[in-house]
């Protein structure tokens, strides 16, 4: 079955979704995800028609999405993506204003009437409002993600297979992370 792994963006998807499988991956230094399984994070670029489309063409793959409405309809399908510690979510919202370009995420500032010395704490704000209203059945919580015991919080959740490439995966990104 497609499942779908809905998060805010900065809260870690992309490395998430790396980490499940080789298959996901089209490069590794630097960390790219096959564009086919990421096209949903742009979301507002298509029909609900297309969207459908795009669902029906998976069978058992993960795929990425940002389009909290239309995960409600294939809501047994989807895995969101949230924060149990409310701490690290400052981080997660530095981390979506720091790995994006100003141009693709300018709206953001216009969607939550934010400016650019607030944005920070106004993005880190909808992160918490959006997890505390659009609660799934499916969650998985990526608090840990900055430390060396996700890999195994994603082995148990996931059922993963090759544990080595996860391991190999979040190691090379942690080591970004901190440089």
């Amino acid at each position: 079955m497609h499942k779908v792994i809905l998060f805010r963006g900065g809260m870690c998807g992309d490395l998430l979704l790396s980490m499940l499988d080789k298959k996901y991956v089209s490069s590794y230094k630097p960390l790219k995800q096959i564009k086919d399984f990421v096209l949903m994070k742009k979301f507002y670029n298509y029909t609900f028609a297309e969207k459908n489309q795009y669902f029906k063409k998976f069978i058992d793959e993960y795929t990425l999405s940002h389009d909290t409405d239309y995960c409600y309809k294939i809501k047994n399908n989807v895995i969101q993506l949230y924060c149990s510690d409310k701490d690290m979510l400052y981080k997660f919202s530095e981390r979506f204003w720091n790995k994006n370009d100003s141009a693709s995420v300018a709206h953001v500032i216009t969607d939550l009437k934010s400016s650019h010395h607030t944005k920070i704490e106004d993005y880190k704000n909808d992160i918490s409002n959006w997890q505390s209203v659009h609660i799934f059945k499916k969650r998985f919580d990526m608090k840990d993600v900055f430390k060396t015991k996700f890999v195994k919080q994603v082995k148990d959740y996931f059922n993963l297979k090759d544990t080595k490439h996860a391991a190999l995966i979040h190691s090379n990104w942690l080591k970004l992370q901190n440089s």
